[in-house]
């Protein structure tokens, strides 16, 4: 990948620090790896594919258009290896009480925070049907931007003896991002397949992918990640000889 999604950003300066100072060092895959899947609901991707972001953030203040939606046949794709290979996935279903007390200061940062378009339980909060979780999967409920922050997510992964996690979804300056800068602070290799990720604003995702990649993951094309999940051996499950 020559050209990449944050090139027409930087600053010729930019990419001659980035040279000097040795950033975007790939950091590799491990042996035992998750795939991850955060936010990919409806309030996030809009109810149907093609809908206008401008109409759409009319219903759902969240809405990021159209990029959603074209993240989930790449995301597709790799789930069905990920089921054949037995690895285990993750999604997070980012929700709210209805009275919204669970938000916190996170209400005062927009004004339409009050909003009621993620409460828990709602059509808006579920994950879109193409890629529905299955009864093997693991749901985690959050209710701040890091899938760590309070959640079961690191038992788990303890658990399941991950080394290495694949992250899919939303908002790449958001939860994505947070999720894998906690990620890489708890030593785990942290993979995010480019077109699997997405976000409202195309200046703020192109440059939040180029400072993960700089730093706290490998920011890298799905057909790699595909190629590297299909070289895996079918993995055995807790308590298999």
């Amino acid at each position: 990948m020559s050209e990449r999604i944050w090139d027409k950003f930087l600053t010729d300066k930019d990419k001659e620090i980035f040279q000097l100072a040795g950033y975007g060092k790939r950091g590799g895959f491990g042996t035992r790896p998750a795939l991850f899947i955060i936010d990919v609901q409806y309030n996030f991707c809009g109810d149907e594919p093609g809908e206008d972001q401008r109409e759409g953030v009319k219903k759902y203040r969240t809405h990021c258009g159209e990029a959603g939606w074209k993240t989930v046949p790449h995301i597709e794709r790799l789930l069905k290896i990920a089921r054949e290979k037995n690895l285990p996935v993750f999604y997070t279903q980012s929700e709210r009480r209805a009275d919204m007390i669970d938000s916190g200061v996170q209400v005062g940062k927009s004004h339409r925070g009050t909003e009621k378009t993620s409460q828990e339980g709602s059509h808006a909060t579920q994950t879109v049907a193409p890629l529905a979780p299955q009864p093997q999967d693991i749901l985690i409920g959050k209710r701040k931007p890091s899938a760590f922050f309070g959640t079961m997510f690191m038992s788990h992964l303890n658990f399941l003896d991950v080394d290495t996690l694949i992250l899919c979804g939303c908002t790449s300056s958001g939860c994505l991002r947070a999720t894998a800068v906690d990620g890489y602070s708890f030593n785990f290799k942290v993979v995010i397949p480019e077109e699997t990720a997405f976000d409202r604003f195309e200046s703020s995702h192109a440059m939040s992918l180029f400072d993960l990649n700089c730093k706290y993951a490998d920011v890298i094309p799905t057909d790699e990640v595909a190629d590297y999940m299909s070289g895996l051996s079918v993995r055995k499950g807790p308590g298999e000889a």
